[in-house]
């Protein structure tokens, strides 16, 4: 007779359901695990382990550092993310809840990503006020002056940010950057501890902007949600009194990809159940202060 399994007996058999709880792991980590972590994580033995972890770097999902011999995401893994932030799917929906945002403050919003150390636009919504920020969609925006770009490193894994403190002391845009590491570096857990990251002028003087991340369910940050605006219409402490509507209309954009509300560790819950379109930004609207 055929033995019956399960289909939590079959995921916790199957090769493909450990590598993806191996991948898992690594992707929520906020510092890149050893193989004797990852073994223990994930509940399987070190040969195992590392079985799956060499199918894994050689696909580009994961990557080993050569020097800790510690595991973080690959290009392939970020690929995805990026691709996924991209589709056409959630295309239209995206662009109502930043539309609407962008609207209600007067403000440009951005949902961007870091990928490579670089940060990318990954679509925007031009604010409609008179006074508005004029920035192309392919122009490099530094990463320890924009609002994204600490938000993504603070949320990213400790490699990334070491890789970035090597390069300190930083280029000086306005007389508000910060230039050396170790400002830079307690700004970041600042950040980290916060759960959002502000541009107090320090890329362009007469703008500020606010960011908020876009998490995985896994707890993994993939974008940043951002509102810029200048501070002749938009001061950045008026700007701050926005925050709960900007998390919201990032909760939105992290439930619609089956992801969680971000937190200030980097954790997350289950998203709750979809909701309607219409309903959804009829509730970031309700929320918004007159």
């Amino acid at each position: 007779m055929n033995e019956m399994i399960t289909t939590s007996e079959f995921a916790d058999r199957s090769p493909v359901m450990k590598a993806l709880r191996l991948l898992a792991h690594v992707a929520a980590s906020q510092e890149a695990p050893a193989l004797a972590e990852l073994s223990r994580a994930i509940n399987l033995p070190k040969p195992t382990t590392h079985r799956l972890a060499r199918a894994l770097e050689a696909a580009g999902y994961i990557a080993k550092d050569p020097l800790t011999l510690r595991y973080q995401i690959g290009y392939s893994f970020e690929d995805i993310a990026l691709k996924g932030l991209r589709n056409s799917a959630v295309h239209g929906y995206r662009r109502r809840i930043m539309s609407e945002l962008a609207e209600r403050l007067e403000a440009r919003v951005n949902l961007v990503v870091l990928k490579s150390g670089n940060l990318s636009f990954v679509q925007w919504v031009d604010s409609t006020a008179p006074l508005r920020i004029n920035i192309s969609g392919d122009m490099p925006m530094p990463v320890h002056c924009s609002a994204s770009g600490k938000l993504l490193l603070a949320f990213g894994p400790k490699e990334l940010r070491d890789a970035v403190m090597c390069r300190a002391p930083f280029e000086r845009y306005t007389k508000n950057t910060i230039t050396t590491a170790s400002r830079f570096s307690r700004h970041l857990d600042e950040i980290l501890k916060l759960g959002y990251s502000v541009d107090d002028q320090e890329l362009i003087l007469g703008v500020n902007c606010l960011a908020v991340p876009i998490q995985l369910s896994t707890g993994q940050t993939v974008a940043g949600l951002a509102v810029m605006a200048p501070t002749a219409t938009l001061p950045l402490d008026k700007l701050k009194q926005h925050l709960p509507e900007i998390k919201a209309a990032a909760r939105l954009i992290s439930d619609e990809l089956g992801r969680s509300r971000p937190t200030a560790r980097g954790g997350g819950a289950p998203a709750g159940p979809k909701k309607s379109k219409s309903a959804s930004t009829a509730w970031v609207r309700k929320r918004t202060p007159k």
